[in-house]
């Protein structure tokens, strides 16, 4: 791994308030973090909210990355919008996650949820400003500052070829009629449903468009290469998960896998509760080795705005 990115990880996550935090210079994340791994339980753990870095978009505007780490090796840990989910300033909240699962396991080699949510910072932005995600758990708060007050917090959004990998994000689009994108800012759609009945989220996955970002490069590196099964790559991995809502969702697949030649996956989701929920969905590039994830670069993700009716 580029040792600067090792530094640049580091530092990344050493916005982590709420916990006592012993110098990483230069260590590798992992490692940086054994504190918290030393802290995993079955349950009765607290979600600690982590700074993952911001990326420039065209028009401007900055967004900035939030991710999470649980300390629960099984609990689901549910935190409402609220005293004990908020952000500030105020313009910044409503966004964040309520729902937060255990440790996953593989392919996710850093056993934490990167990028769950962006928030952006509109053209204009003074450079100073932090937003600030604290999550209140047994009367202690956990807090995270978000800012673009240094380069070292900037990550690659589209494309890592000019860091000489070739991770590229995906694009999406909800199938049949729905809307398409790409990139971490998230690609949008609503849906209605009914208690007990499944609904199918059907989503497309390609490359991305022709042009630089699309040119075939191969690195050489043997973290970039894909598995392999029956003579076919895994050329993505699509994860849903519940971002928020007022009880727990059923999918009938929540980590799928797509293959070469592959073009579309799909997956039901059933809810017990009636209510406003929030799905979220990453479609991540070249997981064989957990290349995209691990330098934060580079997935897509989506959000599905469900009203589910009794």
């Amino acid at each position: 791994m580029n040792p600067t990115r090792l530094i640049r990880l580091a530092v990344l996550v050493t916005g982590l308030t709420g916990l006592a935090w012993a110098p990483a210079a230069a260590q590798h994340p992992i490692e940086g973090m054994e504190f918290m791994y030393d802290n995993l339980r079955p349950r009765g753990q607290p979600v600690i909210p982590l700074f993952d870095g911001w990326y420039p978009k065209p028009d401007g505007s900055i967004d900035l990355c939030f991710g999470y780490f649980s300390l629960n090796t099984e609990q689901v840990v549910d935190i409402p919008l609220g005293a004990n989910n908020f952000i500030e300033p105020k313009q910044f909240h409503g966004d964040q996650p309520t729902h937060f699962l255990p440790v996953p396991g593989p392919p996710n080699l850093y056993r934490r949820f990167f990028c769950a949510m962006a928030i952006n910072l509109p053209k204009g932005t003074p450079k100073n400003t932090k937003v600030v995600w604290t999550l209140m758990q047994k009367g202690k708060p956990y807090t995270v500052p978000g800012h673009t007050g240094s380069i070292n917090y900037q990550i690659q959004e589209l494309s890592a070829e000019d860091g000489a990998r070739s991770s590229k994000a995906p694009v999406i689009k909800y199938l049949p009629n729905g809307p398409e994108g790409r990139g971490r800012s998230g690609v949008r759609t609503s849906m209605t449903a009914k208690v007990g009945q499944p609904i199918d989220l059907a989503l497309a996955v390609s490359g991305p468009p022709a042009g630089p970002q699309g040119a075939d490069v191969d690195s050489g590196d043997e973290e970039e290469r894909p598995y392999i099964k029956d003579g076919k790559k895994r050329i993505w991995w699509v994860k849903w998960a519940l971002h928020q809502g007022p009880a727990d969702v059923k999918f009938s697949q929540s980590d799928i896998d797509i293959w070469e030649g592959e073009k579309s996956v799909n997956t039901m989701a059933t809810f017990t509760v009636p209510g406003e929920y929030v799905l979220r969905v990453q479609a991540i590039d070249n997981p064989g080795e957990n290349a995209s994830y691990q330098f934060h670069c580079c997935w897509t993700n989506g959000f599905v705005k469900v009203t589910v009716a009794p």
